[in-house]
C-alpha cells in the first residue's frame, strides 16, 4: 500500500473514532471536544484527498465555530438551573403560586 492509502484509511478510523466518542460521552463539554476533534481530523482527511478549500471550511466551521457554539450554548442552560434540584423539574401553575 502507498502512503496515501494508508494515511487515508487512518483519517477515516481516526473519523470513526470521534465520532463514536461524541456520542458515547455523557459530559456536554467533553462531546463538543470530541466533535471539534472530528472536525480536526476531517479536516486533515480532506488535506489528503486534495480539496484545500474544503478543508478551510471544515476547519473553520466544524473544528471551531460549530463546538464554540455548542460550548456557549451549554454554558447558558447550565446557568439558568439554580440548584441541583431543579434540573429535571417540571414548573406547573402550582408552582408559581408558591413562589409569590
Amino acid at each position: 500500500m502507498t502512503g496515501f492509502w494508508v494515511m487515508d484509511y487512518l483519517c477515516l478510523a481516526l473519523v470513526l473514532a470521534a465520532a463514536l466518542m461524541v456520542v458515547r460521552i455523557r459530559n456536554l463539554a467533553g462531546a463538543a471536544m470530541a466533535l471539534s476533534a472530528m472536525g480536526t481530523v476531517l479536516t486533515l482527511l480532506f488535506v489528503v484527498l486534495g480539496a484545500p478549500d474544503d478543508a478551510h471550511s471544515e476547519a473553520v466551521v466544524g473544528a471551531i465555530a460549530l463546538p464554540a457554539l455548542y460550548l456557549i450554548a451549554i454554558g447558558k442552560v447550565r446557568a439558568d438551573v439554580r440548584g441541583p434540584g431543579e434540573q429535571g423539574k417540571r414548573r406547573g401553575p402550582d408552582d408559581m403560586d408558591a413562589r409569590r
